[in-house]
């Protein structure tokens, strides 16, 4: 019987390698046997704490191996996990607390006194501490828990950053994960083999692919925190990676001078392949990354939390069009939808709608956003869209006449100046190109002579010359690209996934340069 909730991969693949190390952090280890029974004596005490089934249960904890039993403990006891990360302000941890009406958190000690005033304005009921974790485990030792939920049940609630409002909760199934995790892992030809490096956050949809993934193939996920680059490229070599997901934040850093030196010598023989998602990948990047892993398959991935993945472009296509994010990922149909609800033709710019597996079912409490995101699938006969729903994504993207996707923008980024309509994405692309530049946030303000004024907010080295900068924007793409201010910054705010900020980078650079 094929599995249709995710605890049934750990149990399955716990049958297959019990003794091998499902996941490492640091010098610590836990294999599949272990995983499965501590979570599993985990589940039933959560089950004695008297909540019922169905109900948010809060993870307030690092990313860590406590972690990881903690949602598997949750999912098990047929609850539904919320991960909260702890980087997110005080006011938003609140939000999700009360917005989920969550009545039990697992949280770590060092959080307590930081988050012990929110507590008492929420309706959590009781707190089970990091330090508890085992002694549960212990007290519940063989204890195993009935399951009675469907494979389209609530598995977890995953909340965006925020960055322009209070947090909103993404509803996630166990299809959801599993089909992620099945369609991703094909095509990125993971095996039992495989050890992948766990970069990123669990409550970001793809670094929660990595753990899903881990526990239906069987391979070893290797939990990394991430700071210094130069950190990472080590444990690359250390720890005999062979799968890296990264973002490209990861990779603005790397290839950042000032932040990490890279030995041209070095060998990363172990490293099968790279994914990215999180933002396109500037073709400057992905040039660089060509060059320093030149044996290491690029996959160049697009997704949203509401859909998780959408497409890939395969790795024999990365020369020919490393702008391209490729076509759409197995047992998923992806079109570019006009304003009037027809395809597009190739090079027509139009939103990317998603429709197949991996569409979540909405979301937590906002049934008016759920209504415009989650629609009719237009890639049905008219009398017969509503038997499907679709995600409109809110990008723009094109299509070449072989079906290969570039991305433009997000819709409601766009900049009209001068009577062209401009993806900021675009002049991003431009101002990497330059050696100098090392991150490009880039966006349409109102100036105080009531013209629309382009913007490029960059990171960069020191020597920067923005009249070299401009005169090579000059050299490269038409005047109506060029940026009419360029603002020098000293690093960009990032999400608590360790993506750009962008709506945050904007309002601190707009107060300080009082634009």
């Amino acid at each position: 019987m094929k599995p249709f909730l995710v605890q049934h991969l750990l149990e399955s693949t716990c049958d297959k390698y019990p003794t091998k190390v499902a996941v490492k952090h640091g010098q610590d280890a836990i294999t599949f046997e272990q995983l499965n029974t501590r979570s599993g004596a985990l589940a039933y005490g959560l089950q004695k704490t008297g909540i019922g089934k169905g109900e948010r249960v809060g993870i307030l904890l690092d990313k860590s191996i406590a972690q990881i039993i903690s949602l598997l403990g949750a999912l098990r006891a047929e609850f539904i996990f919320v991960l909260l990360n702890s980087n997110l302000r005080e006011g938003q941890i609140q939000h999700i607390l009360n917005d989920c009406g969550i009545k039990l958190l697992i949280a770590s000690e060092k959080y307590s006194r930081r988050f012990q005033n929110i507590i008492k304005k929420t309706d959590v009921e009781r707190v089970v501490w990091e330090s508890e974790l085992d002694e549960i485990a212990a007290a519940y030792a063989g204890k195993k828990v009935q399951y009675s939920n469907t494979g389209d049940d609530i598995a977890g609630i995953i909340y965006t950053s925020g960055s322009t409002g209070m947090p909103k909760g993404i509803v996630i199934s166990h299809r959801n994960l599993i089909e992620g995790a099945q369609i991703v892992s094909h095509y990125l030809g993971i095996t039992a083999a495989e050890r992948i490096l766990g970069l990123l956050p669990f409550n970001f949809d793809y670094g929660l692919n990595q753990l899903i993934s881990t526990l239906y193939k069987g391979c070893t996920l290797v939990l990394f925190k991430f700071f210094m680059p130069s950190a990472m490229l080590n444990i690359l070599i250390d720890e005999k990676i062979s799968g890296l997901p990264a973002i490209p934040t990861v990779w603005s850093a790397v290839f950042n001078p000032q932040l990490c030196k890279i030995d041209p010598d070095r060998q990363y023989s172990n490293l099968r392949y790279i994914s990215n998602t999180g933002g396109k990948l500037p073709v400057p990047i992905v040039k660089k990354i060509k060059r320093l892993f030149p044996a290491t398959k690029l996959f160049l991935m697009y997704g949203l939390t509401e859909s998780f993945r959408s497409t890939y472009l395969d790795p024999d296509e990365v020369d020919r069009r490393p702008d391209s994010i490729g076509k759409a990922i197995p047992n998923v149909r992806v079109e570019v939808i006009n304003e009037r609800g027809n395809i597009c033709e190739a090079g027509e710019v139009g939103e990317l709608v998603h429709s197949g597996a991996c569409v979540t079912k909405g979301y937590w409490n906002n049934p008016a956003l759920t209504a415009r995101v989650f629609r009719p699938n237009p890639m049905l006969p008219e009398d017969n869209q509503f038997l499907d729903r679709a995600v409109f994504s809110g990008d723009f993207v094109k299509k070449d006449r072989e079906g290969f996707l570039y991305y433009i923008g997000r819709k409601d980024s766009m900049i009209k100046k001068d009577g062209y309509r401009i993806s900021p994405t675009e002049v991003e692309e431009l101002l990497m190109g330059h050696p100098d530049v090392f991150e490009v946030v880039v966006c349409g303000v109102e100036g105080k002579r009531a013209k629309k004024e382009m913007v490029a907010l960059v990171t960069a080295n020191r020597k920067l010359d923005i009249q070299e900068l401009r005169k090579f924007c000059r050299h490269k793409a038409p005047e109506y690209l060029i940026p009419d201010r360029f603002l020098v910054m000293d690093q960009f705010a990032q999400t608590e996934t360790g993506k750009i900020d962008r709506s945050r980078v904007i309002k601190e650079a707009l107060a300080e340069y009082d634009l």
